[in-house]
């Protein structure tokens, strides 16, 4: 099994809930193997599998939580 990272800026986050969030979102995708997420820069890091998911996938995931991704 491949894993690559991908780094997304995220805004929006406030607090350790937001944080909670946007790690469920994202760990309710089949292939999401972990995220790091750092509130102070609004950095979220997730290592995934491409070959079972997509960076869209990632993007529309956080979005659907609630916040911007750039």
């Amino acid at each position: 099994m491949s894993q690559t990272t991908a780094s997304f800026m995220v805004e929006g986050m406030t607090c350790d809930g937001c944080v909670s969030a946007v790690k469920r979102a994202l760990a309710a995708i089949d292939g999401v193997e972990s995220t790091d997420v750092n509130l102070a820069n609004g950095e979220v890091k997730v290592t995934y599998d491409p070959a079972r998911v997509g960076v869209s996938s990632l993007r529309d995931a956080m979005r659907g939580a609630g916040y911007e991704v750039s």
